[in-house]
């Protein structure tokens, strides 16, 4: 079984603790549906709820009152909120998240829907949170371009957007530099691109490249960042990473073959989120996995039943503070989470 908190190092596990934080909410009537949880479900006092969310007691009066008006509680709070609030409190207790966004699907969604919808929230969180004089860090893929096309035009004064991934020749409309331009159209942002290759052909000339001080320049950028918002990816035939070329079949066969079942910005990782080593990470030019552990606040969003143990993964290895998903996708997660896994890390109960 999970720790609350994945083991880490020394470094990433200071970065984390600090005074505590209120919640973050997406919108009005997610902070009504926790508020009404809390106090119908929980059996919180007002006062335990006030204290909890960090509002006022006659905010919460107010909030459970509107609850009613609403219809969101008659007899019980209403199946389908409840539901999504009870996914999100088992996520974060199990892996040590700050917060979980569980967004509703239905019958007959397809994969893009959920994708779409997905999207919607993941710049909705955007919205709520993105402050002036900030930098937000961006990586690519299917989902983080949904994250894009839904954020409306939004400026955020003095914001930076910095891409964490170099480039890809195939990759279209949603490769790294195409998805943090499209972020930095929507917000009015100054931008920092990493104007070389994603993987080049040896550890050599990757480390020639870093050396560039207009690269070095944008990965200091994004090593700076408020916020980093990542899809988790999947080292699979017919995933974002093999279509565009980023992986070959030799590639993808090794990684396999140590274990690997997902990947932020191109970090790969086994079932009980243990890093994978090999060629790919020594040939990659992006953030490193320890520049990602030293960022305060990092957003995975992902969704998909194809991608379960890729996201399970991703939440054991400690580097997410925030995930955005749908309901089937975190069921489908917590329910494999409770499955033997291969092999524990050290010092995580199973």
């Amino acid at each position: 079984m999970e720790k609350n908190v994945p083991p880490k190092s020394k470094q990433s596990r200071a970065k984390k603790v600090g005074p505590a934080r209120r919640p973050m909410f997406l919108d009005d009537s997610d902070m009504l549906i926790k508020a009404t949880w809390l106090y119908h479900h929980r059996k919180l006092t007002q006062e335990q709820i006030a204290q909890q969310l960090g509002f006022s007691r006659p905010t919460i009066v107010r909030l459970l009152r509107q609850a009613a008006e609403q219809g969101l509680v008659t007899v019980s709070l209403r199946s389908d909120a409840l539901s999504r609030v009870e996914l999100s409190a088992r996520l974060v207790e199990r892996f040590g998240l700050r917060e979980a966004f569980i967004v509703p699907t239905v019958d007959g969604d397809t994969e893009v829907d959920r994708r779409r919808a997905v999207g919607k929230a993941g710049a909705l969180y955007l919205e709520v949170n993105l402050k002036p004089d900030q930098i937000f860090a961006v990586t690519w893929g299917r989902t983080m371009l949904e994250v894009a096309l839904a954020l409306r035009n939004h400026p955020v004064r003095g914001l930076v957007v910095a891409q964490t991934l170099g480039g890809l020749n195939s990759a279209g409309s949603f490769s790294p530099s195409r998805v943090t331009s499209l972020f930095a159209e929507k917000l009015h942002a100054r931008t920092y691109h990493l104007y070389v290759p994603a993987i080049v052909a040896t550890k050599e000339l990757r480390n020639v490249l870093l050396a560039d001080p207009g690269v070095r320049l944008a990965l200091d950028m994004a090593r700076k960042a408020s916020c980093l918002m990542v899809g988790i990816g999947k080292p699979e035939i017919g995933a974002a990473v093999v279509e565009t070329g980023f992986l070959s079949s030799a590639n993808l066969r090794r990684l396999l073959a140590q274990g690997a079942v997902g990947d932020i910005t191109a970090r790969y990782f086994d079932i009980n989120g243990k890093r994978v080593l090999g060629e790919v990470d020594d040939r990659a030019i992006g953030l490193l996995w320890e520049d990602i552990e030293r960022l305060e606040n990092v957003v995975g969003v992902a969704c998909g039943a194809n991608k379960t143990k890729a996201i399970l993964g991703a939440l054991r290895t400690g580097l997410l503070d925030v995930l955005i998903t749908d309901d089937r996708t975190a069921a489908a997660v917590l329910k494999s989470a409770w499955k033997k896994a291969p092999a524990a890390k050290n010092g995580e109960k199973r």
